[in-house]
């Protein structure tokens, strides 16, 4: 009788610690994935602001000088995105597996509208400095177009992740991770 109580008593006290042991590791692996979620979330808030900045700055400079003919489109394209200026978001892909699908596909949607504003204005500079013609009404348009849908979902994503990171914050002050 002895032999069979401490015999479940071993597998017992087995048991709870292997349970503890599995969920104080998940519970450690959910707290440093929440940590990476915070910080990655800061990180591409930042870099968006800065698009967003560049944005205005590019919208300010195409409508004063590229519409009014005194430089190219490719020119003005420098003041939009300098190298490295997408450089989060280039080298932390991986990383959009950390929002909920919602905010990634905003995300995503955002970066294809900072390129094909990219691309567009690179097509518009070639065809302005190769054949001296200047651009016309539809080009013009079709840009003033791509550059507002760039800054409404730059506006938004701010605002929205801006707002899951306060969340986080205070998850992180309130739980002390």
């Amino acid at each position: 009788m002895a032999n069979s109580i401490s015999i479940i008593t071993v597998v017992v006290s087995a048991a709870v610690s292997a349970g503890t042991g599995y969920f104080s590791s998940r519970l450690s692996q959910r707290l440093k994935d929440r940590e990476a979620t915070y910080r990655w979330r800061l990180a591409i808030v930042s870099e968006i602001r800065t698009l967003r900045t560049r944005l205005a700055q590019y919208e300010v400079a195409y409508e004063s000088r590229v519409v009014t003919g005194e430089i190219s489109a490719a020119h003005v394209l420098r003041v939009l995105l300098p190298p490295g200026d997408t450089s989060v978001f280039t080298n932390n892909a991986a990383s959009i597996g950390l929002f909920d699908t919602r905010t990634a596909l905003r995300v995503l949607r955002f970066y294809a509208d900072i390129r094909t504003l990219q691309g567009h204005a690179l097509v518009m500079g070639e065809v302005t400095s190769g054949s001296g013609v200047p651009l016309s009404d539809p080009d013009i348009l079709r840009h003033r177009t791509l550059m507002r849908r760039c800054q409404r979902r730059a506006h938004t994503l701010v605002r929205r992740l801006r707002g899951d990171t306060r969340t986080l914050a205070c998850m992180r002050i309130r739980f002390g991770w």
